[in-house]
């Protein structure tokens, strides 16, 4: 079998065509790609979010056990 690479021929409105069609696509590409970063940097600081509210969470209860243990000894 011989790995011969032949000439392809193809019209220049054609090429021209196909040029910025894949333009076209890299910019979408790039476009998706910004939105991923995007995406990952919301979903960050939503999970930073809600670890500061489970936090939160925890220090109210903390101090309301606190509380009860305090009424219940008087």
């Amino acid at each position: 079998m011989m790995s011969e690479s032949n000439p392809v021929f193809v019209k220049i409105d054609k090429y021209k065509e196909i040029l910025s069609i894949v333009d076209v696509v890299n910019k979408k590409v790039l476009h998706v790609k910004q939105l991923l970063a995007e995406l990952e940097d919301f979903k960050t600081k939503e999970e930073e979010e809600i670890m500061n509210w489970e936090k939160s969470m925890e220090e109210i209860s903390q101090k309301i056990e606190s509380m009860q243990e305090e009424l219940s000894q008087e």
